[in-house]
């Protein structure tokens, strides 16, 4: 592959190895016999298009997001190392079960727990592609101490406590067993995130659009605008008319807004609804297929947004806390598109007063 670089900065750095620390137990998924545990765990490979691959965990430490994969004339590029080094060699073997050509890119669409945490077990033939944003905040306090580690990894003792306790109450065998995986996975994932967990920031960075080439093939990395994060990436490939757009955009769900931008979304949006593509390649969830769906689903996501930041930031303004303007917030409306994904969270409620009182990072 060639890179191009197109609107904006690119940026090579130079990365010092980070000491791995931290567990080793494997995760285990409940209801996954132990024979598919350890060395043997590799990606479910699910193929979309005859180039295209959607990567699942099957059974890897860590939180895990949903990876990409476009397999080329002569290599390979990926999207997002998920949420632990053994998420991102599993990544990697499932790769090698659908074709023998090398990972030459893996694109961080986002710095998250779920995405970018398996960088650190890449080896050094993969340059890892993210945005200035992305750099900044895995070499920040935030990727270790942040609103989103926090949320995801204070629960976890507390339910390994709970788990404990059903395990040690639970009679029927079948059942029990079913505890115990449970168990050991959040163990397993508690371990991960404990101590100097290790992390690495991408090596190439960019802060606009830049063209990666494949022979005739470009992929299209660009900063569309603020939306989930401050730096989100999507990789947008035009011969497939076809885009990976991390977690701005899903088929069935909102997503977390710790760090969410909800009034810059909708534009970001728009200018994702400007280019030509058919094929949306989600960071979690099912792919999103046909021009229609993508623009359903783009015009769902930005009203949505919309109606939730009208709502909060009025409620700001009229100085209600955050937990009483939670209580007020009303999006039902949204109930048939999201379900479950629609229900309003107070972090995300914060997240909106914070950008109200100028206290997000922005860049």
């Amino acid at each position: 592959m060639n890179v191009k670089a197109d609107n904006g900065r690119v940026r090579l750095g130079v990365l010092a190895a980070m000491i791995v620390c931290g567990g080793t137990a494997a995760w285990v998924v409940p209801g996954q016999p132990a024979s598919a545990q350890g060395a043997a765990v590799r990606h479910r490979m699910t193929k979309i298009t005859d180039t295209i691959y959607r990567a699942d965990a099957p059974g890897t430490p860590g939180i895990n997001s949903t990876s990409w994969v476009f397999v080329n004339d002569t290599d390979v590029l990926v999207t997002d190392s998920e949420g632990s080094p053994a998420s991102a060699r599993s990544l990697l073997d499932g790769v090698k079960s659908v074709t023998d050509k090398p990972v030459t890119y893996l694109v961080d669409t986002h710095f998250h727990i779920d995405h970018a945490y398996g960088n650190a077990a890449l080896p050094a033939s993969v340059q890892v592609i993210g945005s200035d944003f992305t750099r900044k905040m895995l070499l920040s306090p935030e990727a270790r101490q942040g609103v989103t580690f926090r949320n995801f990894t204070d629960p976890m003792p507390g339910r390994i406590a709970g788990l404990k306790t059903q395990v040690a109450a639970e009679a029927d065998a079948v059942k029990k067993a079913t505890l115990q995986q449970q168990l050991a996975a959040a163990e397993a994932s508690l371990a991960v995130y404990t101590g100097n967990f290790p992390l690495q920031a991408p090596g190439l960075t960019v802060s606009g659009t830049m063209s990666v080439w494949s022979g005739s093939k470009e992929f299209r990395i660009m900063w569309i605008g603020r939306a989930h994060t401050a730096g989100d990436l999507i990789v947008y490939v035009p011969s497939e008319k076809a885009a990976a757009t991390g977690d701005i955009l899903f088929k069935a769900t909102v997503g977390w807004q710790g760090d969410a931008f909800p009034n810059d979304q909708p534009a970001t949006l728009d200018a994702l609804k400007k280019l030509d593509v058919e094929l949306v390649l989600p960071g979690h969830g099912d792919h999103i297929q046909g021009r229609p769906a993508v623009e359903t689903a783009i015009t769902t996501m930005q009203n949505y947004l919309r109606e939730e930041w009208r709502q909060v930031s009025t409620a700001k303004q009229q100085g209600v806390s955050p937990d009483d303007a939670l209580k007020r917030l009303d999006l039902t409306a949204f109930s048939a598109a999201y379900g479950q994904g629609v229900t309003p969270s107070l972090a995300a409620v914060r997240r909106i007063y914070d950008i109200v009182d100028g206290k997000a990072i922005t860049q």
